[in-house]
């Protein structure tokens, strides 16, 4: 875990590996860095050290790593597409997460890429979908709670309807509010000024997205990478009074701070750059947030019984998503009293 963290320390902030580890460790380090999804960028601080590995561990890497480079090219590709088509059409829009955030690394093209998100209101979404039925022919059959998911060109979007469902009308109404309020910003992407949320809001969300994985089935590194480079290359734009007002009022103060302290603690970013000052109180929930991380792999995907398939797969989710709330409680009493009482009103009534 520690080791781990080290060689993703330099890989964010381009900084020398302080520690010389053996070849053994150097692959053992790799390999959970692949369950994180952050090997292209943890290979690439190791090239930097000139460590030793073994050839096959080498040729692996650089195979992963020239993977990343291609689909990372790709996915800019596309959401340049996506934005050019919305505003051809004046469909209001912005991309979130992802390719947005890969601009804020020092090397874009080594963060692993994963899907296209993107978020369209009330007023906008009707017209999205017709233009994309119309101009891609997509045949939007993969809807959920949140948003409707499809593939086009080899990659995959998701175009959401809702960011964050805090399980309160008085929350929801709150966060859209802020959404339809807050005048979006833009980032370059492949030439293409391309439309997104603004730093201070983006930041809240890629958080509100991490936290939300992190109580479901667990959450990887990856996503705390990228919600310490959006505070650190924004560190100046970024309205953190602002944030403290908004957590205040989602009652998300403390949960937070908890995991800003692996931010700060574990990926070795400047206390400037983060919205608090962090207390001993603040990291006794460090340790255990990273236990999850660790654990579970990107998005929970790991330490599964697996083979499971409808009752039995959803009672396993429901049994980890129940340990992260008992788990994590005290970090967010209220949003986790909100997400209960709105899954047994749904069940019930």
């Amino acid at each position: 875990m520690n080791n781990l963290c080290e060689i993703l320390r330099s890989a964010l902030w381009l900084t020398p590996i302080k520690t010389s580890f053996d070849a053994p460790t150097l692959v053992e380090i790799l390999q959970e860095a692949e369950k994180q999804t952050v090997a292209p960028l943890v290979f690439e601080a190791m090239e930097r050290a000139k460590v030793t590995l073994p050839r096959n561990v080498v040729l692996r890497q650089m195979v992963l790593r020239q993977q990343a480079i291609q689909q990372n090219r790709k996915m800019n590709e596309e959401a340049v597409a996506l934005a050019t088509l919305l505003q051809e059409h004046d469909v209001d829009y912005v991309v979130v997460k992802g390719q947005v955030v890969a601009t804020c690394y020092a090397h874009p093209e080594l963060r692993q890429a994963g899907d296209i998100d993107f978020y369209c209101d009330k007023e906008n979404y009707g017209n999205a979908v017709e233009v994309l039925a119309k101009a891609w022919g997509i045949d939007f059959k993969d809807k959920t709670v949140f948003h409707e998911g499809f593939d086009h060109q080899g990659v995959s979007l998701e175009m959401h309807h809702t960011l964050v469902h805090f399980h309160s009308v008085r929350k929801d109404a709150y966060w859209t509010q802020l959404l339809r309020e807050t005048p979006a910003a833009t980032v370059v992407i492949g030439g293409q000024h391309i439309k997104t949320l603004c730093p201070t809001l983006h930041t809240l969300y890629v958080w509100l997205h991490l936290f939300n994985h992190l109580l479901e089935l667990g959450v990887g590194l990856r996503q705390f990478c990228d919600w310490a480079m959006l505070l650190h290359h924004y560190r100046n734009e970024i309205d953190h009074e602002a944030i403290r007002q908004h957590l205040k009022r989602l009652g998300l103060e403390r949960a937070y701070r908890a995991c800003g302290c692996i931010l700060m603690d574990e990926l070795g970013l400047p206390a400037e750059a983060f919205t608090y000052r962090l207390t001993a109180a603040d990291r006794r929930y460090a340790r255990r947030i990273l236990d999850v991380v660790f654990y579970r792999g990107n998005m929970g995907k790991y330490n599964k019984r697996g083979g499971f398939h409808g009752w039995r797969h959803q009672l396993e989710s429901v049994g980890i998503k129940t340990a992260h709330f008992v788990k994590f409680y005290p970090l967010a009493p209220g949003f986790m009293r909100s997400w209960l009482w709105d899954v047994v009103a749904t069940r019930i009534f």
